[in-house]
């Protein structure tokens, strides 16, 4: 992560003793998280210290027992907000409550995180015991943290208490979410605390409303294990609002994720543009199931829940059974997958973690080309064809003599326009 650093002074006089006073120091843009850190002959002289954001508004103060803080929209030290470290004028409150005869000097030292595209990994489906699973939120977020994790959606059944009372770690950002759970099926109500008012429905308009206004506040709205035998989708899946779909979910049998992924891929050729999330919907450690299996791979500028949540958004995810992978790296000029791009255009793809064995699937408007994995690692080229899409599978024999599975589904490129000039 980038780094940039300023260092700025003031002078405090012994006419200023018992004032507050206010240093402005300027935030610049994409600043991801910031550190503070100050110093001053503390002989004699005792400065507290706060800080007020862009909007003049009080994100903390720990009076004098500190010399530095950090701040970030996830995980601000204790005593203050965890904000967005947005552009703009801040303010450090100087509070003079003793100062010599002399006056003292305080050197204030900030170091701005600056936000850069980087791969996260983490899971948009797991259960607390604030629902059904067996584990604290606390308990969850240090088992992410062992597992290599950047992130968890915690999407206990109808109930957003606990978003309330998550608390990231050094390693792992915790995330609100809800899964709307109803007989007739489930959906993510992901990166938003209270995303309705009141989860009962007994009718598709009471269903669609719910949905709507969970939409309208800023919720990433998943249509969870749609094919499930138990619980699938039983609203129809052109008549609910939905911003993506839980292509692949931990708890359920291949063939009913195949009949997901089969159901997305018509959308695709039919020209809808549906983003997709993996979930483990883990709600404790048992055989076959741990968080993150499978894992949501997100291309993101920080890993706040807010980028994580616009990286979701717009599809720039892959899925993969693990967070050891199969991995993918790939780019279309300034493209990621999940963005628009021209007929015409070339495109790399970079995988590692493979097994002798796999096989890549490149699946566009056009058919399948089906390339076999020699090594743990591939790198290829393609240029995009005619306009429709372009996305990547990895399917794998996991036992032998076994059906080759997915273990690695891209989100699509998605291709348009007249043939690139510059080709």
């Amino acid at each position: 992560m980038k780094e940039k650093t300023i260092t700025f002074q003031r002078m405090v006089g012994k006419e200023e003793e018992g004032l507050y006073l206010e240093v402005p120091f300027f935030v610049p843009d994409q600043a991801a998280s910031m550190e503070i850190s100050y110093e001053y002959d503390r002989n004699g002289n005792i400065i507290d210290f706060g800080l007020l954001n862009e909007k003049g508004e009080l994100i903390g103060w720990s009076g004098s027992n500190r010399s530095r803080i950090v701040i970030s929209d996830h995980r601000s030290m204790a005593g203050f907000a965890s904000v967005p470290v947005k552009q703009g004028q801040w303010s450090i409150l100087l509070g003079a409550y003793k100062v010599e005869e002399q006056g003292v000097v305080i050197t204030y030292r900030v170091t701005f995180y600056l936000k850069g595209l980087k791969l996260y990994k983490g899971d948009t489906h797991i259960h607390s015991s604030g629902s059904d699973g067996n584990m604290t939120p606390e308990e969850l977020s240090l088992a992410a943290g062992r597992e290599g994790l950047d992130f968890l959606f915690v999407t206990d059944h109808n109930n957003y208490a606990h978003n309330y009372h998550l608390s990231s770690t050094d390693l792992v950002t915790m995330i609100p979410g809800v899964e709307w759970t109803h007989y007739k099926g489930h959906m993510g109500m992901l990166g938003r605390k209270r995303p309705f008012k009141n989860f009962i429905s007994n009718s598709l308009e009471k269903t669609v409303e719910i949905v709507e206004e969970a939409r309208e506040n800023g919720a990433f709205t998943v249509i969870n294990h749609p094919f499930c035998y138990w619980c699938g989708w039983e609203w129809g899946m052109e008549k609910v609002p939905f911003d993506g779909v839980e292509v692949w979910n931990g708890g359920l049998m291949p063939e009913r994720n195949q009949a997901c992924l089969d159901w997305w891929d018509d959308r695709l050729k039919e020209g809808k543009r549906i983003p997709i999330t993996g979930g483990s919907d883990f709600h404790k450690y048992e055989p076959g199931r741990m968080p993150a299996s499978p894992c949501t791979c997100v291309y993101a500028l920080s890993n706040s829940a807010e980028d994580l949540l616009e990286g979701l958004k717009k599809g720039h995810s892959f899925l993969t059974i693990s967070s050891e992978g199969p991995m993918m790296e790939t780019w279309a000029g300034d493209n990621l997958m999940g963005d628009e791009i021209l007929i015409g255009s070339e495109i790399m793809f970079t995988f590692w973690n493979l097994k002798k064995g796999d096989v890549l699937i490149l699946i566009s408007q056009d058919g399948r080309e089906e390339i076999p994995c020699k090594s743990d690692r591939l790198s290829i080229q393609r240029t995009s064809g005619k306009a429709g899409y372009l996305r990547a599978e990895i399917r794998r024999s996991l036992i032998k003599d076994y059906p080759y599975i997915p273990v690695f589904l891209s989100n699509p490129y998605y291709i348009t326009g007249e043939k690139n000039d510059k080709e």
